[in-house]
């Protein structure tokens, strides 16, 4: 049954359509290459849907367009006599649906799915064939330019494909495997070792003293002083470090001599310096999973860059040449229609282009010499600017419970199963951002480099992953260690990290600024950041966290539940600091287990009898709490999968992914294996 549409409706859809869709595909090629370079800088969520919407009805509209081109050619009447427009048009959309070079994918799932980029790369370009077939005809005064635009289009509709394969996890992780390597020839290789041992035979009977072989030293860019590296060498450095370490995120392991040579340099950097490297190397990996530039970086890249842009000017002047000699377009609509795709197009290519020349790469592959650097000063616009957004998102479990919607509200969106997003909803509305400042990277680094010092060993660095705050209390006392060590070691991580939020988030309401010194006030700031954030990161990105988390979920709604029938008893809560008053005034002298049960998973009261021995405590609170949150990132950090590390550059960045990155230059990480070492001798001939 046909549905009742007027035919004014109709022959105006009719009339329109095509046009409209090419239009707006072009806005939605403009808005990508605008606006995709900054997702990695903000972690604003309106932005970042904002760009995945585009993303994916720049595919779909391109597509129908092309569709819409193929029905019409089969009779309709608007588009007899302008075929041949129609087709020059029809090759822009297969342009289009390569893409801009700055985004090829918005996650890494969408790079899997090359296989079926191939296969819409083949049935695209063979329907825009057809379209351009049916176009040829004697009266056809278009074809060149088609023809022009067509091969730019296929050209970057491959590109696209080949950097989604590239950048898939399964090629990745081949392509950053060594080059095979069989070693010497065995036969030949015994003949050597055979003389060679009958030669230090008659050294040893000689007395000859035997010279061992120097084993190989890194070189980095910068000095090995604890001095600020310059933008240029940071860098460069970076890019070092890029190719050594990428293949964590194939989850491949790295030989200890890198982690031996990796953590002498990140040893001797400041924090700063250290915070910089990492941002740059995350950039690099960003560049690589998401955008064309192993495609476009290399000699074939260059040349189809240039042929892309010769024929698409090429294209504009033969339209230009064609419209002076005859009348090509029916009214003045198509002809400015058509030369703003044009122009968009040589608009697209150069932006490309510019973007290319102010990469980092670009930068990476220039000369260090003082000549080359002053003749490309204006690349330094480059080095300065942000490559994550700086900041860490903040909610706390108190809030999450005072703010919660109302059960009739849950029930209604129950029905159709929303209930997940209109918690996450309520969260978005209510958390906000702190910018991470200096002196929070410097106190991380500071923590992370002191346990590197202590890990002088493979051995010795897995024990320090393996700790999540027994190591912080342990250094601190030992009195206070066996005081507090129930807190971590008697629950999973997910238990401990909702114990000591809600106990950090009960000491610092109690506590006011006032009270406090400049170093305990720097402190209890930073301990309130770090456990807001990682309780973000429970509720919101649990994904960063899933390999130690358990059963979180169980434990998140028992504590929440007993924190809501808490704070509605008469009278009602209605603040935090009202909140923290009453749940401190609890008696607790036995612990909850002991008095309701196993039944229940609720940390609520475990946290309050945390934060009364916390502010029992002599010594600074403050400083033991900040020491134990680092550790309890830090493990979340490295047991995290290294795949879902590199999504974050891509989404604004997250800290916990810095200090991942970081722990494995500090030799910290978990993907290290033990490397034989190949000792050898320099046999000094008898005389």
């Amino acid at each position: 049954m046909d549905l009742p549409i007027p035919d004014d409706v109709q022959r105006l859809w009719e009339a329109w359509n095509f046009r409209v869709c090419i239009i707006l595909s072009l806005l939605l090629q403009a808005l990508l290459v605008l606006a995709s370079p900054c997702r990695k800088r903000t972690r604003s969520k309106l932005l970042l849907v904002f760009i995945w919407l585009a993303y994916l009805i720049a595919d779909w509209i391109a597509a129908f367009a092309i569709g819409l081109v193929s029905k019409s050619q089969d009779g309709a009447c608007e588009s007899k006599g302008r075929e041949d427009l129609m087709a020059f048009w029809a090759s822009f959309l297969l342009l289009h649906l390569g893409g801009p070079d700055t985004i090829t994918s918005f996650s890494l799932e969408d790079n899997e799915f090359w296989l079926r980029h191939l296969i819409g790369l083949t049935l695209q370009v063979l329907a825009t064939a057809y379209i351009f077939y049916q176009s040829l005809s004697d009266q056809s005064k278009l074809w060149v330019p088609t023809t022009m635009v067509f091969v730019v289009g296929t050209i970057k509709y491959a590109e696209r494909t080949r950097a989604l394969y590239l950048a898939s996890l399964s090629q990745f992780g081949g392509s950053v495997l060594p080059k095979p390597e069989p070693g010497p020839d065995y036969e030949e290789a015994m003949e050597i070792y055979s003389s060679m041992r009958s030669v230090q035979v008659k050294a040893e009977a000689s007395h000859v003293e035997v010279m061992p072989i120097t084993p190989e030293v890194w070189n980095p860019v910068g000095s090995m002083s604890p001095l600020d590296l310059d933008d240029m060498q940071l860098l460069e450095e970076a890019y070092r470090l890029f190719g050594i370490f990428k293949g964590l995120i194939a989850g491949l392991l790295l030989s200890s001599k890198d982690r031996e040579l990796s953590r002498d340099f990140f040893l001797t950097r400041t924090a700063t310096d250290a915070f910089r490297l990492v941002e740059r190397e995350l950039n690099f990996i960003n560049e690589v999973l998401h955008t064309k530039v192993n495609v476009v970086r290399c000699q074939t890249g260059y040349i189809l860059r240039f042929v892309s842009f010769i024929l698409i000017l090429g294209a504009l002047m033969a339209v230009s040449i064609e419209e002076a000699k005859q009348t090509v377009f029916r009214n003045k609509f198509d002809g400015r229609l058509t030369y703003a795709l044009l122009i968009g197009a040589l608009g697209l290519e150069a932006i490309s282009v510019f973007m290319l020349i102010f990469s980092d790469r670009t930068l990476v592959a220039l000369k260090r010499s003082s000549s080359r650097r002053k003749k490309f000063i204006l690349l330094g616009i480059n080095l300065k600017r942000r490559r994550w957004s700086r900041s860490v998102s903040q909610y706390d479990m108190i809030s999450y419970c005072l703010n919660d919607p109302p059960k009739w509200m849950y029930n209604l969106v129950g029905c159709v199963g929303a209930g997940v997003i209109l918690e996450k909803i309520t969260i978005l509305r209510f958390s906000h951002s702190l910018t991470v400042s200096e002196q929070l990277k410097e106190f991380i680094f500071d923590q992370l480099r002191m346990k590197s010092l202590t890990a002088n060993n493979l051995r010795a660095a897995m024990d320090a992953c393996s700790q999540r705050g027994a190591w912080a209390l342990l250094h601190t006392s030992r009195d206070i260690y066996f005081k507090l060590k129930w807190s971590i070691v008697e629950y999973q991580y997910a238990e401990s990290l909702l114990l000591w939020h809600l106990a950090t988030d009960l000491c610092y309401l109690k506590e006011t600024e006032t009270e406090s010194s400049a170093e305990v006030y720097d402190r209890r700031k930073i301990c309130k950041l770090l456990s807001d954030y990682m309780f973000y990161l429970l509720v919101m990105k649990p994904d960063l966290m899933t390999p130690v988390l358990g059963n979180w979920q169980i434990v998140l709604q028992d504590t929440c539940e007993e924190a809501k029938r808490f704070f509605c008893k008469k009278p009602p809560i209605s603040n935090k600091f009202e909140a923290c008053e009453k749940i401190l005034g609890v008696e607790t002298k036995f612990r909850p287990a002991a008095v309701k049960g196993n039944k229940s998973k609720s940390v609520l009261f475990d946290a309050c009898m945390l934060a009364q021995e916390l502010l029992k405590l002599e010594i600074n609170k403050w400083k033991l709490m900040s020491q134990v949150w680092v550790e309890l990132m830090s493990y979340a950090a490295i047991n995290c999968r290294p795949n879902v590390h590199a999504q974050q550059p891509s989404r604004g960045g997250e800290l916990l992914t810095f200090i991942w990155l970081l722990m494995n230059h500090l030799g910290l990480g978990t993907q290290f294996y033990e490397q034989e070492r190949q000792a050898g001798t320099k046999m000094v001939p008898q005389k």
